[in-house]
């Protein structure tokens, strides 16, 4: 898993305005997926208490298990 603190490297080499257009093209696809997310899959909107506990924790629970990894073994780097 990679979180966002691993994509110092990754963005390193960009200039100030490839980094603006990589944020705004990143944002606009987030913001349509979003808006029209909605007709192709109703899962997440639907008031389900199951669900949303599971959206939170299942991230959370695979980012302390990143985090527990790499305190056993500082080179770990992640899955992917």
């Amino acid at each position: 898993l990679i979180g966002f603190e691993d994509l110092g490297d990754a963005l390193a080499n960009d200039t100030d305005y490839t980094f603006l257009i990589k944020l705004f093209g990143g944002c606009a696809v987030a913001s349509y997926a979003i808006k029209y997310g909605e007709l192709l899959f109703d899962f997440p909107f639907d008031a389900s208490l199951g669900l949303g506990i599971l959206v939170i924790l299942i991230p959370s629970l695979l980012n302390a298990f990143k985090w527990y990894k790499r305190s056993l073994d500082p080179t770990f780097e992640g899955w992917f």
